[in-house]
């Protein structure tokens, strides 16, 4: 018995040993200061995953390059997961790719996968999910085609159950028959890449309809079967995940600040999360072509309560300085100050970039939005000299923008106590909130699938068929 425990332990160095060695070598990008202050691992965490239409390193022959080149560098799947070890949650935001908003460093509307174009592709898309959403992102992942196929086959497949035969042409997803089918990684990256989907009924093949918006809803349950087909190969133990590393080390690009430790602890922390469990989601919006471009337009007062869990802040709760994110604007003439400020607030725990503006006056200001007038305080406190406060109701969540004027007098390096403050030079604690937004009849539905069990649909429900089941019982014994 000694000897054999003695084996194991020793078997078990060498795993951990090899799983350390591979993380170091998995491709890392730098995003820069875009991310948020580093998180303790015991702390809440955002994770940015990025799945590209790179087919970098398949055959020349892959079925997935017909009628297109190997160097695709969009983002056409974001998603953000956000992790809580503290009640071991696990959320899930997707974006539609889509979704027309202002696009870093620029700020024109276009977009949102346009941010990835150009240099600092990665950075500028981090920054425009914080500067439109309000989320601060911690982690950066990012995934091609390879490495999806890659993961997929050391599951051994992921089941994924269908109510009827459903195909797409452009990604080459053929499934004939209904049931349950364990797909293959080629199988599962053509049903992932569908957007042009059919189903057969009553001895036609009709489109779904549902487009790009379809196809999140699909890729969200897909995770959650691929969750659970993890689970079911024994994936927390850390000798099979050694193989899922391995496969991924090749392809997947990670940000620099994700190390061993804190990957080794998450995975360690949640070896008991139960993959139904997952709350997965995806932002609300609405069809809004312009110029011949088929934009998403957000629709906001729908997507606020799904944004306020990844913000990490309680309604009526005071953010702490490492929620506020802090957009120091100046003219050129006063970036080297705006820069300064930006490290000094940094080092004082604020999330904070650096931004030119070549509108801005020569007064001092903070712009805050509809949550923001806590956290506008919280940074003035900070400040050697209290500005001007301006409500601006399209910033979102806890984000504000200090504009360095010519009468900008510095940081602090210690906040004054909030109490202390003048109360006759701060903003209104009772600002209104900013009026709805209307959403037109045409408008898509936020797309939850927290659960197998789905009933018969509203009226005004989004369905995706051949993904939520109409049989429960049957799609449960899918595995």
């Amino acid at each position: 018995m000694n000897v054999f425990v003695i084996f194991a332990c020793l078997m078990s160095a060498l795993a951990l040993t090899r799983l350390r060695s591979t993380i170091e070598n998995v491709p890392v990008v730098d995003i820069g200061s875009a991310l948020a202050p580093t998180a303790e691992v015991t702390e809440p965490r955002n994770f940015l995953i990025i799945g590209t239409d790179s087919a970098a390193g398949l055959a020349d022959d892959d079925p997935v390059l017909n009628k297109r080149s190997t160097g695709g560098q969009l983002a056409d799947v974001i998603m953000i997961l956000r992790v809580d070890p503290r009640d071991k949650s696990v959320r899930l935001l997707s974006i539609p790719r889509d979704s027309r908003v202002a696009v870093s460093p620029s700020g024109k509307m276009e977009r949102i996968n346009a941010a990835m174009g150009g240099v600092d592709g990665e950075a500028n898309l981090v920054q425009t999910i914080k500067r439109n959403f309000g989320i601060q992102i911690d982690n950066y992942v990012q995934v091609d085609f390879l490495s999806f196929r890659d993961l997929v086959e050391v599951l051994g497949g992921v089941p994924v159950y269908f109510t009827t035969p459903v195909r797409d042409e452009n990604s080459g997803l053929a499934i004939d028959e209904h049931g349950c089918k364990l797909l293959d990684p080629v199988q599962a990256l053509s049903y992932a890449r569908a957007r042009h989907f059919y189903f057969y009924k009553d001895g036609k093949w009709r489109p779904d309809g549902t487009g790009d918006l379809g196809r999140i809803s699909r890729q969200q349950d897909f995770i959650k079967r691929a969750l659970r087909r993890a689970a079911d190969k024994g994936m927390r133990n850390p000798n099979t995940a050694l193989g899922v590393i391995n496969a991924a080390a090749s392809s997947v690009k990670m940000d620099s600040t994700l190390d061993v430790g804190t990957l080794l602890s998450l995975a360690t922390q949640f070896q008991s999360f139960n993959p139904d469990s997952l709350q997965s989601v995806q932002i609300p919006t609405f069809a809004a072509p312009r110029g011949g471009i088929a934009y998403q337009d957000i629709d906001w007062a729908a997507a606020e309560p799904l944004l306020v869990p990844f913000r990490g802040v309680a309604p009526g709760a005071m953010p702490t300085k490492p929620q506020v994110m802090v957009d120091v604007a100046a003219r050129p003439a006063q970036m080297d100050t705006a820069t300064g400020a930006a490290a000094q607030l940094d080092t004082a725990g604020f999330d904070a970039e650096v931004i030119e503006d070549r509108t801005a006056g020569p007064v001092t200001k903070i712009q805050y939005g509809p949550l923001g007038r806590d956290a506008a305080v919280l940074l003035a406190a900070q400040l050697k000299t209290i500005p001007q406060f301006e409500r601006n109701d399209e910033i979102q969540g806890y984000r504000v923008i200090l504009t360095v004027g010519t009468d900008f007098t510095g940081v602090s390096d210690t906040a004054v106590p909030l109490d202390s403050l003048p109360a006759d030079q701060l903003p209104p604690a009772d600002a209104p909130e900013p009026p709805a937004t209307t959403t037109p009849e045409t408008s898509s539905t936020a797309l939850p699938l927290d659960s197998e069990a789905v009933g018969e649909p509203a009226p005004d429900e989004v369905v995706v068929p051949g993904v939520v089941p109409t049989d429960p019982a049957a799609a449960a014994l899918c595995r």
